[in-house]
């Protein structure tokens, strides 16, 4: 379980480094990616994202809070993209793709970056 948090914390490190550097190339990628009729299908990825983290919270304790509490968060926007109303997700990633500022997207970018640096010195 543990390579799965180091799998886990260099995606998060990488996504944010282009995030930060690359911002529109990115984001047009993960609009390719992810903007689509089939987000319900896609909300498994933060499902195992979470089941993951929260795996890995109670098998690796020097990261347990943080990795449950990631864990739950991703768990949970996988089951809301599940379960939650269509106009108001599609609403929410029509902002995100769109809408967003690009230094807001380079902030959550930073954080991304940051929580992946900590998941990984703390493993």
């Amino acid at each position: 379980m543990d390579i799965a948090l180091y799998i886990v914390a260099i995606l998060w490190i990488a996504i944010g480094v282009f995030i930060l550097l690359y911002t529109e190339k990115t984001m047009n990628i993960f609009k390719k990616l992810f903007h689509t009729e089939k987000v319900r299908v896609l909300s498994i990825l933060p499902i195992l994202f979470g089941i993951v983290l929260i795996i890995g919270a109670f098998v690796c304790t020097q990261v347990f809070f943080l990795s449950l509490i990631l864990g739950m968060l991703a768990l949970l926007k996988g089951l809301y993209l599940i379960m939650g109303p269509m106009s108001q997700i599609k609403r929410l990633m029509d902002w995100w793709f769109n809408k967003a500022t690009t230094s807001f997207i380079r902030l959550c970018g930073l954080i991304i970056f940051v929580l992946g640096i900590t998941l990984l010195s703390n493993l």
